[in-house]
């Protein structure tokens, strides 16, 4: 896992964990979030070939699986309260985020059959 690393480690926990507000701790810490999205496969970030053609690569089942999660886990603040509850609708929504057509709609069926509570097999899956 990247943010283990120095690299994103480091700039995490100054920007995060100290009194540290100046420009170069933020400017530390965006370096190190790049890094994060383009080392680990989970971001939908590393799957893009060309921003500005919107084209990305289709994500492996596991991948955007593990993305949907962090963004779950990212609407919540250290097992409290959901801060967020609709990040996910928001991040499917964005045109900012983008991602491959078949990716696309495999998580807009995932998140489909994970509203409607039916079981992910019984619809269609073949995973």
């Amino acid at each position: 896992m990247s943010k283990f690393k120095p690299v994103e480690f480091f700039p995490y926990a100054h920007k995060f964990y100290s009194k540290r507000k100046d420009e170069l701790t933020d400017s530390r810490w965006k370096k190190a979030w790049l890094h994060h999205q383009n080392h680990n496969k989970h971001h939908w970030e590393y799957w893009i070939v060309n921003k500005h053609t919107q084209e990305a690569l289709p994500m492996p089942r596991k991948y955007w699986v593990e993305m949907v999660c962090d963004w779950r886990a990212f609407s919540r603040k250290w097992g409290r309260k959901v801060k967020e509850p609709q990040l996910v609708d928001r991040m499917m929504n964005s045109e900012g985020v983008i991602l491959h057509p078949e990716t696309r709609a495999e998580l807009e069926r995932f998140l489909a059959v994970r509203e409607s509570g039916t079981n992910h097999e019984q619809a269609g899956s073949d995973d």
